[in-house]
């Protein structure tokens, strides 16, 4: 039996997959419960297309950040 969470997952990678027509899907999310944060991954599609993925989220999130502390200087 699947939990919640597993059904919920499942639902948005099955949604980017069918309606989308995504090949590679990267889900990421954090949990906190009583001060205690817990990451979660979770991918579906070719492993090197997953990597990409989030190798090109990662430099996103801090090429974005770069350019910002470069524009305050």
């Amino acid at each position: 039996m699947r939990t919640e969470q597993e059904r919920a997952i499942q639902q948005i990678q099955t949604r980017l997959i069918e309606e989308v027509g995504a090949d590679a899907v990267v889900i990421l999310f954090s949990k906190t419960k009583r001060n205690s944060t817990t990451t979660h991954i979770h991918t579906w599609g070719n492993v090197l297309a997953c990597r990409g993925l989030a190798e090109e989220g990662y430099g996103h999130l801090c090429e974005g950040e770069a350019a910002e502390e470069e524009d305050d200087e």
